[in-house]
């Protein structure tokens, strides 16, 4: 490969996404900053380019990352403007904070960490949401349910239907080369599908019993797949170690079930592997 010299490429430059991916921007026009009739956020720009029809943006992983890291960016400038702003002497000019974060003003330091709150997946972001868990346990009590939504895409005939709906492939090409070039449109649609079955069959449908108060995150295999975890706290459910036994291992029995389903009822499902069964 050829050693290309030259001064690096200012990461504040207006127009970086341009600059760094040529191939997403061969005209080297349209990025974020491009002049349009109608105006369009950060957060929206980001959405146009990974559900656009032209599959290219949300199909290179490096230009999917480069919108996360501009996110993150805005989000954390956003958290030192608010520390600035919200400082004990008011106002503060940027040359006195750095002095103080420098000279390790305790004052300084405890408001640093709320400059990560927003970011996910850094310390001070699982500390808040942690902290919220910790206060539902404290204020209701141990959760009914603890369930886990596995994504399982390669066996589920809707992801697969959505990716050659959006993606322009041949019948031939297996659904995991589709769930490989296109995580983005997986995730979405894994997601799409988590929250109607949540709102529809747990919340409003009560299969489980009246739902009043739940948490749930969102997480990802080393594969890339998406599954969520989940916390029910069911009304009126019977309490393991204050309940009689009994009592409780009947709640269970008529909620938690495994059984083959109808062959007239539901083929699809009755004639699917048994590795794929155990997919919630």
């Amino acid at each position: 490969m050829q050693n290309v010299k030259d001064s690096p490429i200012e990461s504040r430059q207006r127009h970086i996404d341009v600059m760094c991916f040529p191939t997403l921007f061969p005209s080297g026009q349209f990025g974020e900053f491009h002049p349009r009739e109608m105006h369009l956020s950060a957060s929206e720009y980001a959405k146009s380019r990974l559900l656009n029809k032209d599959s290219r943006f949300r199909k290179d992983p490096q230009y999917v990352f480069f919108l996360l890291w501009q996110q993150e960016m805005r989000q954390i400038a956003a958290g030192i403007y608010n520390v600035l702003k919200t400082t004990s002497k008011g106002k503060v000019p940027v040359h006195e904070f750095l002095s103080r974060v420098s000279n390790s003003d305790e004052g300084v330091e405890a408001n640093l960490s709320t400059i990560f709150q927003s970011v996910r997946g850094t310390k001070q972001y699982w500390f808040h949401k942690s902290s919220e868990l910790k206060c539902m346990l404290r204020e209701y009590g141990s959760s009914t349910l603890f369930i886990t939504f596995s994504c399982a895409e390669y066996n589920s005939t809707h992801i697969d239907r959505y990716l050659r709906k959006f993606n322009d492939h041949p019948p031939s090409y297996p659904i995991s080369k589709l769930c490989i070039e296109d995580p983005v449109s997986v995730s979405r649609k894994f997601s799409a599908n988590f929250h109607d079955f949540f709102n529809t069959v747990l919340l409003k449908g009560s299969v489980m019993g009246v739902v009043e108060h739940f948490f749930w995150k969102k997480e990802y295999q080393m594969r890339g797949a998406p599954h969520y975890h989940a916390l029910l706290w069911i009304r009126g459910a019977p309490v393991i170690g204050k309940s009689d036994p009994k009592e409780v291992l009947a709640w269970i029995q008529e909620r938690i079930t495994c059984k083959i389903p109808d062959a007239s009822l539901n083929p699809e499902l009755h004639t699917s592997e048994p590795a794929a069964a155990g997919s919630i």
